[in-house]
């Protein structure tokens, strides 16, 4: 077994890297052209998370069937929390609510690093050096890109964005891979991973749907020309985003 303390020291390094991206959002009065190259590549960050929670569970689902308790679950987690987003009135206009999507990206990454935390606190009471180590490297450098969705809905808004809900959202991102940890070093479950990927595949995939819609009535602007060269930076940000997340995830710790 790996050190405790060590683990849970680290695991603190893990989630409070999320705070590098905070910068972003601090920026003042940025260029529409900047915010949508911003927002698509936080939307790239998404895509490239969401196929890693469902590469994730696909590897726990194995070769069951559709009618497993795994399955049955993910999908029952991810359709109840999916309508729980979109049912309230202020989701019908999300590019008037920064804040609630801001909100709701930070608790999809949150719950998603929930099971990353268990994975790497369950790695250090295994004493399985290799996966704990590659995990770290692993984990650190993903909660870096994560905080450009979290961030990207509060940039540029009309809205007044206090510090301390900026500071709020990178936390509830960040911290749930400590609360991972410590569950990770004395208990382990598949079923637990499954149970809160479903939550944050529900939340990241809204979260895209919104910056995507906020993205598409940004470009719509101008002439056409303009619109034009709007939807291809769009697609341009989507590519960097799921490039960079790809590298942080597989090029660099490979």
């Amino acid at each position: 077994m790996i050190d405790t303390y060590l683990t849970v020291a680290l695991s603190f390094v893990i989630g409070f890297s999320i705070f590098l991206s905070m910068p972003i959002v601090l920026r003042k009065n940025p260029s529409i052209k900047r915010m949508l190259l911003y927002n698509a590549f936080a939307i790239g960050i998404l895509v490239f998370l969401l196929m890693d929670i469902y590469g994730n569970v696909a590897a726990i689902f194995g070769t069951s069937n559709i009618t497993s308790p795994f399955e049955i679950v993910f999908i029952a987690g991810f359709a109840a929390s999916f309508l729980f987003f979109i049912l309230p009135k202020g989701s019908r206009d999300p590019s008037r609510a920064p804040k609630r999507t801001s909100l709701l990206a930070a608790i999809g990454i949150g719950f998603q690093n929930l099971t990353e935390g268990l994975v790497f606190g369950s790695a250090g009471a295994a004493g399985l050096l290799p996966l704990y180590v590659l995990s770290f490297i692993g984990f650190s450098l993903q909660d870096v890109t994560e905080g450009v969705p979290i961030a990207m809905p509060l940039v540029g808004t009309k809205q007044k964005i206090e510090k301390r809900f900026i500071t709020g959202v990178f936390l509830l991102g960040g911290l749930p891979v400590v609360l991972g940890t410590l569950i990770g070093l004395v208990f382990f479950s598949n079923m637990f991973i499954v149970f809160f990927d479903s939550l944050a595949s529900a939340a990241i995939l809204y979260v895209i749907l919104v910056l995507f819609h906020v993205n598409i009535n940004r470009s719509w602007s101008g002439s056409r020309r303009a619109k034009d060269h709007s939807i291809w930076l769009t697609y341009a940000g989507v590519l960097l985003g799921f490039a960079a997340a790809f590298v942080v995830n597989y090029v660099v710790v490979a």
